[in-house]
């Protein structure tokens, strides 16, 4: 099964100029855990609940975001491996970025998704 049948496509995107507080509160409006930061349409960050709670909320998203080479990200043509949801496990990362052929995120692949295909 390849990523794209299975990934979130309606998922909250954030930018790196966006202020923690309004984050967190999007996030609990939303009731998400995380965000894509993108920028001029390319990921360029992933930032989680936790994130935001370790930092001020008056910073800027990109002063408390991951940075993309700290992040695993997803190509929508992959397809779903055991290797990927042991790494999800082990690691205990809740979702991950999912981007097309042109790096634009197109998606959010998060364990929750997984557990909706898989539980069918």
């Amino acid at each position: 099964m390849k990523i794209k049948e299975v990934m979130n496509k309606n998922f909250i995107n954030v930018s790196p100029n966006d202020i923690g507080g309004e984050v967190v509160q999007l996030l609990y409006e939303e009731h998400k855990n995380y965000a894509p930061v993108i920028e001029d349409g390319k990921l360029v960050g992933w930032i989680t609940a936790l994130d935001l709670l370790m930092g001020c909320k008056h910073s800027k998203i990109e002063d408390l975001m991951l940075l993309i080479d700290e992040v695993k990200v997803l190509k929508e043509e992959d397809e779903i491996t055991d290797d990927l949801i042991n790494e999800m496990i082990k690691n205990e990362d809740v979702a991950y970025p999912v981007v097309n052929d042109k790096d634009e995120v197109v998606g959010t692949l998060s364990v929750f998704d997984l557990l909706k295909t898989y539980k069918n």
